[in-house]
């Protein structure tokens, strides 16, 4: 089946007056300068997890998912950023947002889900990670290195810039790997994520019942992301406010269960 093309025609919600209230809580702004040492400090830390995993073997699917990742990443405020989606080969059950736009999916992950509009909420919760900049954030660094800023870290520009880096790239893995980001930031990539995909004309209870279908893997040594991430039960109490609060359960939405059938059977 060749791949479909992800329009706004097929999958926008109807309500004009609420994509026009979504559009003004997604917008944002960034200095060039910081955008692009994001970006470059991003690529350090995806190549270093790339070093370790591998990517799943699968050309069709890949497209799929990078074609669903850049189509959700238009309604992410972030413009001036070039996304980028990989699916990576590993039973655990996460994703991971680096700056700069790198973002990964287990196969573990996929293999969870039921249809396009679950894929499209997690992968929306990612692009939200990075659109509020949660892990540079989380590393406060303009802290590092004796008052380095991201620019200086990213440009290598000396040996002890260099090391700097690699410091706050080891340290940047281990927020997504085993640490976590804090809870206040997980909520927020809910939130605005569930913007993302109801911009995009995605069901939202979709994520909803895909955070249930984890919570219930979580006994298991799979599922990494109950590990660093909020409970489950906060989680889907607090998007079922935000639901009702913006009115998110009045529209129609698309979720695509034979296309995302078709790339992942």
């Amino acid at each position: 089946m060749p791949l479909l093309m992800l329009t706004a025609c097929n999958t926008m919600p109807t309500d004009g007056d609420f994509r026009a209230r979504a559009s003004d809580l997604l917008k944002t702004a960034d200095n060039a300068a910081d955008v692009d040492a994001e970006i470059r400090f991003g690529r350090e830390v995806a190549a270093r997890y790339l070093g370790v995993v591998d990517a799943v073997d699968n050309n069709e699917l890949q497209r799929y998912v990078s074609t669903l990742g850049g189509y959700l990443a238009q309604y992410s405020g972030r413009s001036e950023l070039v996304f980028h989606f990989r699916v990576v080969d590993s039973p655990t059950i996460n994703a991971y947002a680096m700056p700069g736009g790198y973002i990964f999916l287990t196969s573990g992950t996929l293999a969870l889900m039921r249809n396009e509009a679950e894929l499209a909420g997690v992968l929306a919760h990612e692009i939200a990670h990075v659109r509020e900049k949660h892990i540079v954030k989380a590393l406060n660094i303009r802290g590092l290195g004796s008052g380095a800023t991201l620019s200086q870290l990213a440009s290598g520009a000396s040996d002890a810039f260099r090391v700097a880096l690699d410091q706050a790239t080891d340290a940047a893995l281990g927020i997504l790997q085993a640490d976590g980001l804090q809870q206040d930031d997980e909520f927020s990539a809910d939130e605005i994520g569930l913007f993302i995909m109801v911009q995009a004309g995605y069901n939202p209870d979709a994520y909803s019942e895909f955070l249930a279908r984890v919570s219930q893997a979580a006994g298991s040594d799979r599922a990494q992301m109950s590990q660093t991430h909020p409970s489950f039960v906060d989680r889907l109490d607090k998007i079922e406010v935000i639901k009702i609060t913006h009115g998110l359960n009045d529209l129609d939405y698309a979720l695509l269960v034979n296309r995302f059938k078709a790339f992942n059977p």
